[in-house]
This record gives C-alpha cells, sequence and structure tokens, in this order.
C-alpha cells in the first residue's frame, strides 16, 4: 500500500479512471488517502469524492504537487489544454491512458518527467483486464518497476512498442465493445426464438464465458476448438454457414482496422 507522500495523483476520474481506481480500492492495493484526484467541474469533484472517498477536487496542478505518481486520464482532445498548465516535478512518473498520445508527445509536453504509456481494457474492474504498457525514452527501470507493481492487480499488464499500441487498442482496448455487441446479439437470437429474456441472457453470458475459458485452457486454435463443436450437415454448421454467408469474419477484421484508422486520426488531430 502507498504511504506517506507517495501519493497515486489521478487527473480526470472518468469511466477509464474509474475502472482503474475502484479495482485497486477493492483489492486494497489502495487506499483511499492514497489517492487524490480532480476533475474538470466542481460538480463531479464532488461525485468522485463521494463514490471513491478520496480526495477529488478541480486543481490539476494540486494534484501534481502532491503525487509521486501522475495518472493522465482525460479526453484526447483536452490533453494539450490541460497538460500545458502542469508543471511536473522532477523524474515524476507519469502514466497515460490517452488514446492516440504517443509517449514523444507527452515527453515534449511534460519536461523531465518519466512518461509510460498505459492502454487497459475495462475488465480491469474485475481484475481481469488486459494493459498494454510501453515505456517512453524517460522512464528508468525503477519507474517501469513501479509502474508494474502498481498495474498487477489490474490483470495482465502486456509490453508493447510504440507502433503497435494502436493494435493493441482496436483488439484489446475496443474488444468488449465487440464481445458485448455479439453477447447482445446472441441473446436477442434467443429471445427470438421463444426463450425467455433473463434466459437468454444467461444462457449467452455463460457460453462466452465458458468458451473463453476453454480457449484459455486448452492452449490450441480456435479454429480446432470449433471444428470439435461442428458436426457436418448439424446444428452448428447450418448457423455458421450464416456467418460465412454474410462475411462474418471479415467484417470483424475491417472492424478492428477500422478502429486502427480512427486511432491515426485522433493522433494527427
Amino acid at each position: 500500500m502507498i504511504t506517506g507522500r507517495a501519493k497515486l495523483g489521478i487527473i480526470g476520474c472518468g469511466k477509464m479512471a474509474g475502472a482503474m481506481l475502484a479495482r485497486w480500492l477493492d483489492c486494497g492495493a489502495l487506499a483511499p488517502g492514497d489517492v487524490v484526484a480532480c476533475t474538470g467541474s466542481d460538480a463531479s469533484a464532488a461525485a468522485v469524492a463521494a463514490r471513491f472517498g478520496i480526495a477529488c477536487g478541480t486543481d490539476a496542478q494540486a494534484v501534481v504537487a502532491d503525487a509521486a505518481t501522475v495518472l493522465l486520464a482525460v479526453k484526447p482532445q483536452l490533453r494539450a489544454g490541460v497538460v500545458a498548465a502542469l508543471q511536473p516535478r522532477p523524474e515524476q512518473l507519469w502514466l497515460s491512458v490517452l488514446a492516440g498520445v504517443t509517449t514523444t508527445t507527452l515527453e515534449l509536453a511534460l519536461p523531465g518527467a518519466q512518461v509510460i504509456r498505459l492502454m487497459p481494457n475495462t475488465p480491469v474492474r474485475l481484475g481481469h483486464g488486459l494493459v498494454a504498457l510501453t515505456p517512453g525514452l524517460t522512464a528508468q527501470p525503477d519507474a517501469i518497476a513501479t509502474a508494474r507493481a502498481l498495474l498487477a492487480p489490474l490483470g495482465t499488464v502486456v509490453d508493447v512498442t510504440e507502433g503497435h499500441v494502436d493494435a493493441f487498442t482496436a483488439v484489446a482496448g475496443s474488444g468488449p465493445a465487440y464481445v458485448f455487441l455479439f453477447l447482445e446479439a446472441l441473446t436477442a437470437g434467443g429471445i427470438a426464438q421463444g426463450l425467455e429474456p433473463a434466459t437468454a441472457a444467461l444462457l449467452a453470458q455463460e457460453t462466452l464465458l465458458g468458451s473463453a475459458l476453454l480457449a484459455q485452457a486448452a492452449g490450441r486454435p480456435p479454429v480446432e476448438l470449433r471444428a470439435e463443436v461442428t458436426s457436418k450437415g448439424g446444428m452448428t454448421q447450418a448457423a455458421l454457414n450464416v456467418f460465412d454467408d454474410r462475411q462474418w469474419s471479415q467484417t470483424v477484421t475491417d472492424a478492428v482496422a477500422a478502429a486502427v484508422g480512427r486511432a491515426a486520426e485522433l493522433a494527427r488531430g
């Protein structure tokens, strides 16, 4: 647990930072007194303080002055205006979850800081997330080790080069939305065939969860696992034929590519 002055400062406590913070507090990795945060308005700051029991205001520089490690989690389009007004302490550790903003950009904006870029996904809330870790040139080994220790309770930490962060984000960061979309559709399919909504939702959820766990445990290519479930001329084959006819696999590939393209647009912006 963090003690004394070694606090975590959070600048922008929206959905992602909130998911990370909730996990840290729930598992005891951090105590409320270990965290100081700020948001863009008095109302949102009060809501964050009430939800998490932490100190939260609207003064970002006060957060920077009081924290050993800073988590930068504002909306990417607000980054320039927020960061320009901040003065990091020498060798202060900054962790950024800003999509499309490179470590080089942040290092130029935060002279003297040790910058590490992160890309978590929302399952970090339950400790089953994925977090990409991309150190900038200024990040020293001790700072990287500190980041790894802080991130460990969130799930699996994956070392990702700067050039692959957008691909990671398109698969893992945006991926939960794709899964939820499929979950929604599979549930709707069950309801359309007469199942009660609650039953259809349970079947869809447990099927996705069990299948993912099986794939992880089996350590074999998904194509082999799929073949084991698919009898020639059976019900599953009939369903998969529809997916093939609609070019579902290519659609998913195209969707991932579209996400990467959007990240490039955000970076240029």
